[in-house]
């Protein structure tokens, strides 16, 4: 975690120059969340970029979405701890959710029960009194990856986590494309497959994704019932069935990464999750994308790990806070 202090340090400097009063920065501290399906990782960093601390919760899940005060409760506990760094001056927190730029509402959230008709920020902010930025978690993890690991210094990047599902992040220019809704990235949609017309309406999560996510995994080995993580074992030791399921698992995971490729052309196409981050599983995608395009794309497995979302998010928040100081503008939880 060492890199975000760098890259921050130079956000931070990069605001001093434009303070011709040569006054010293302010002081606080910004929260990163990423919430996932099983746990909260929280981390509060201060405005040089150095992490402070980090707290890991298992989630907590219920009909009325007792992670909207899981949340705040983590972040303050951290705050409570480094009151001498300052006020919280932003909360950025990851789901894994498509959540519109327009309206800050989230939808397409299958295993969380997060409310789609309220914006979570403003129910967020309600209790963290500051503003807070709601935002998809790959995208975050993609803005990780463009800021602090392989796709510095890359004019873009698509970062793609196969694990649990599918999704996607792009880093254009530095800045996440969301697209209009905010559903840029919904990879695990794609309509691929025999006949995608009349399969769509039984799809689980998607036609992609349900040839990719760890549930079509296990389908292919044995009864159904081996955990990912085994398959890979056994494939590493030499077993021909292990061996052939992750083959076929990297070949219908090259058709939607090459779609990618051809669509968006980005420098780098990085690989994470619990499945994508895994180096036999990259090489084997890399051969079998080399028989569907007609040039080679450069892709890599992410070397940042699982606290990539939090890590985004803290980037994120400290990237939005140095450009709203040095133009002068306000911001409110979105």
């Amino acid at each position: 975690m060492s890199n975000i202090s760098t890259i921050a340090y130079g956000l931070r400097q990069a605001d001093r120059s434009h303070r011709a009063d040569g006054a010293s920065a302010v002081q606080g501290v910004v929260a990163g969340v990423d919430l996932g399906g099983t746990k909260v990782l929280a981390g509060l960093a201060d405005l040089e970029g150095r992490i402070l601390a980090t707290v890991e919760e298992p989630t907590e899940h219920g009909a009325d979405a007792p992670v909207l005060t899981q949340i705040p409760r983590m972040v303050l506990s951290l705050l409570q701890r480094h009151r001498d760094q300052g006020p919280l001056r932003k909360t950025v927190v990851g789901i894994p959710s498509a959540v519109s730029p327009s309206t800050g509402l989230a939808s397409l959230s299958p295993h969380l029960a997060i409310p789609a008709d309220r914006p979570l920020a403003a129910l967020l902010a309600r209790n963290l009194h500051c503003p807070v930025v709601v935002e998809n978690d790959v995208n975050l993890a993609a803005f990780a990856e463009a800021t602090l690991g392989k796709g510095r210094n890359r004019d873009s990047l698509a970062f793609i986590a196969f694990g649990t599902g599918v999704g996607m992040g792009l880093v254009v220019g530095g800045a996440l494309f969301r697209g209009c809704h905010g559903r840029a990235g919904e990879l695990g949609l794609l309509p691929l497959g025999a006949d995608p017309h009349q399969s769509a309406p039984q799809a689980r999560a998607g036609l992609f994704e349900d040839q990719v996510d760890s549930p079509a995994v296990r389908g292919l080995y044995g009864d159904g019932t081996v955990p990912v993580s085994e398959i890979f074992a056994r494939a590493a030791v030499g077993e021909p069935d292990a061996a052939a399921v992750i083959e076929t698992l990297a070949k219908s995971a090259s058709l939607g990464i090459a779609s990618v490729q051809a669509l968006f052309d980005p420098a780098l196409i990085v690989l994470g999750g619990g499945i994508g981050s895994r180096t036999e599983f990259v090489e084997a995608v890399i051969r079998h994308m080399s028989a569907l395009l007609p040039f080679a794309a450069q892709i890599e497995a992410t070397g940042i790990g699982p606290e990539a979302g939090m890590l985004g998010a803290l980037m994120l928040g400290l990237s939005n806070l140095a450009s709203l100081e040095n133009s002068g503008q306000q911001e409110v939880a979105r």
